[in-house]
C-alpha cells in the first residue's frame, strides 16, 4: 500500500491597483412615498447629469440597492411618556462605478458629484481589474511551493516521492485586499471641489491563492 504525504503550497504577489471602484449613496426623507420615489429618482439623475459633463458614461453608474421604509421619530407625549411619531417615508439609493485608478480621473469624477446638487455619500476603494493572469502566476507559483516543501520533507525522512496523487483547491477567484476611503459627504461647489484629492497614492494591493498537493511515496 503507497504512503502517502499532503503539503500545502503559497503563493502571493504584491499588486499596483489600476481600478477605483467608487461608491455613492442618495439617502433623504419624503412625506409620501412617492415623494420619497420621487426624490431618489430626481437625485440618481442629477449625479448622472454631472457625471456625464465630466465625460463619464451615466449607462456605467449601475444601482447596487434600492429602498424606501417608513420612518418614525421618538417624541414625547403631553401625559410626558415617549412614543414613536410617523417621520416620512426615508429613501437609499446606492450606486457603483469603476473607472482607470488615475489622479485626474478620481478627482473629475470627485468633483462632479459634488456640484451635482444631490447631496450624496461618497467612498471608494482601489482594486486590480483584471485577475486571470494573475491568479494563473498564483497557482503555478502555489504548486512550485508545495513540491519544494515536499523535496524538502523527503530528504530530511529520508523517503523518495513517486509522483501526485491528487492536487486539491477550493475553486474561487483569487483575493485581493481593497483599501477602501471612509464615506464622506460631498457637496461643496464645483470650483471647490477641484483637487480634493491632490497627493492621493494608493497602497499596493495584495493577492494570495493556495493549494494542498499530495505524494505518494
Amino acid at each position: 500500500m503507497e504512503r502517502e504525504i499532503r503539503v500545502r503550497g503559497r503563493a502571493k504577489i504584491r499588486l499596483r491597483p489600476d481600478t477605483v471602484y467608487a461608491d455613492i449613496a442618495l439617502e433623504g426623507t419624503g412625506k409620501t412615498c412617492e415623494e420619497a420615489l420621487s426624490l431618489a429618482s430626481e437625485g440618481a439623475e442629477k449625479v448622472k447629469a454631472a457625471l456625464a459633463e465630466r465625460g463619464f458614461s451615466p449607462e456605467e453608474l449601475k444601482s447596487v440597492d434600492f429602498r424606501v421604509d417608513a420612518k418614525y421619530e421618538n417624541a414625547r407625549g403631553e401625559n410626558g411618556e415617549w412614543r414613536q411619531v410617523f417621520a416620512g417615508y426615508g429613501y437609499r439609493h446606492a450606486l457603483k462605478i469603476s473607472f482607470a485608478a488615475e489622479a485626474e480621473k478620481l478627482n473629475a469624477f470627485a468633483s462632479a458629484v459634488a456640484a451635482s446638487g444631490a447631496d450624496p455619500l461618497f467612498s471608494f476603494s482601489y482594486t486590480v481589474k483584471d485577475l486571470s493572469a494573475v491568479r494563473e502566476w498564483l497557482l503555478k507559483e502555489a504548486v512550485k511551493d508545495a513540491a519544494k516543501k515536499a523535496l524538502v520533507l523527503a530528504n530530511a525522512a529520508g523517503l523518495e516521492l513517486k509522483g501526485i496523487s491528487r492536487i486539491d483547491y477550493a475553486s474561487g477567484e483569487a483575493g485581493v485586499s481593497l483599501h477602501p476611503v471612509r464615506p464622506m459627504r460631498l457637496n461643496a461647489a464645483a470650483d471647490g471641489a477641484k483637487g480634493i484629492f491632490p497627493d492621493l497614492s494608493p497602497e499596493d494591493a495584495e493577492a494570495e491563492e493556495s493549494v494542498s498537493v499530495v505524494w505518494t511515496f
